[in-house]
C-alpha cells in the first residue's frame, strides 16, 4: 500500500479561526516534513464528504457548524465505522455536547478562541494517546486495509457472472464509501475496480474456451458480459485476438464455425 502522508481535517465555519488553526498546524507540521497534510472544510456536510472520500487520520472540528453540527458529523462517521479521533472546538462551555462527544471517542474539548500553544499541546497529546503520527501505526492500518481488500476480492469472485455488479454494491458490502474504496482498491491492486473485474472475467472466459466446447455467446453470458458482441470486442482489445482465434491458436482441431461473427450479430 502507498505510504501516504497522514491527513488532518479541520472543520470550522468562521474563516478567521479556520485559517488561524490551519496556519498554526502547518507551522507545527514543518517540524515533520512529509508526515502531515492538512485540509479544511467550512461546514458539517463538507467535512463529512471529505472524511468519507479520503483516509483522514485526525480531525479538529467546531461543534456549531452550518448544515450539520460537529457532533452529528462525528456520529454519522462512527455509524459508518470511521473511528478517526477528533478534538472539538466551541465558543461555549456546552457540557451536554461534551458528554456526547466523549461517547463518540473525542479526545479533547477546547474553548475558543484557542491559543496557538494550547492547540499544539492538545494535538500532540491526542496524537501520542492515539499513537498517530508515527510510522508503526501504519502496520495496523495496512492490516485493516488488506482485510478489506481480501473481502472485496472474495465478493468479486462470487459475482463475476453478474453483469449488473457495481462498485457501489462492493463498497456497501465492505462498509466503505465508494470513492474511498476505489482509491484503496487501486492502491492495493494496481488496477481500477472496473479493470480488475474485466480481467477476472476474461481469465474465466479463457479457461472455458480451452477447457470446454461451449459456444462464444454461452461463455460471454457465463462470465458476466452483457452481450456476446461486447465480450468479443473487449477480448480482442485486451488479448489481441478474438475468442475463436484464441481457442483455435491453442487447440488443434478446434471447430471452424465462425462463432465470433454469429455472436457479434446477436445470434444464440
Amino acid at each position: 500500500m502507498t505510504d501516504r502522508p497522514y491527513l488532518m481535517l479541520v472543520v470550522e465555519d468562521e474563516p478567521a479561526i479556520r485559517e488561524g488553526v490551519l496556519t498554526t498546524l502547518k507551522k507545527w507540521g514543518e517540524k515533520q516534513p512529509d508526515i502531515w497534510q492538512f485540509v479544511a472544510a467550512a461546514s458539517g456536510p463538507e467535512g463529512l464528504e471529505i472524511a468519507r472520500s479520503r483516509p483522514v487520520d485526525f480531525m479538529i472540528c467546531d461543534i456549531r457548524l452550518p448544515g450539520m453540527s460537529g457532533i452529528d458529523m462525528l456520529e454519522k462517521l462512527r455509524q459508518e465505522n470511521c473511528e478517526t479521533p477528533a478534538i472539538l472546538l466551541t465558543g461555549y462551555a456546552e457540557f451536554e455536547y461534551a458528554r456526547k462527544a466523549l461517547s463518540l471517542g473525542v479526545v479533547n474539548y477546547l474553548l475558543k478562541p484557542v491559543d496557538q500553544l494550547q492547540l499544539i499541546e492538545a494535538v500532540e497529546e491526542a496524537l501520542e494517546k492515539e499513537n498517530i503520527g508515527l510510522r508503526r501505526p501504519r502496520e495496523a492500518e495496512a492490516a485493516r486495509h488488506n482485510e478489506t481488500i481480501r473481502n472485496a476480492l472474495a465478493l468479486i469472485a462470487e459475482r463475476l457472472k453478474d453483469p449488473d455488479f457495481t462498485l457501489k454494491e462492493l463498497a456497501d458490502h465492505v462498509h466503505l464509501n465508494a470513492n474511498y474504496l476505489s482509491t484503496l482498491f487501486r492502491e492495493s491492486t494496481g488496477m481500477t475496480f472496473s479493470d480488475y473485474l474485466t480481467r477476472q472475467r476474461l481469465n474465466m472466459a479463457k479457461r472455458l474456451l480451452l477447457g470446454t466446447d461451449k459456444k462464444v455467446y454461452a461463455i460471454a453470458e457465463e462470465t458476466g458480459f452483457s452481450s456476446a458482441k461486447y465480450f468479443i470486442k473487449v477480448f480482442r482489445e485486451i488479448e489481441g485476438e478474438t475468442p475463436r482465434e484464441f481457442r483455435a491458436n491453442r487447440m488443434k482441431g478446434a471447430p471452424s464455425v465462425d462463432e465470433d461473427r454469429r455472436g457479434a450479430k446477436g445470434e444464440r
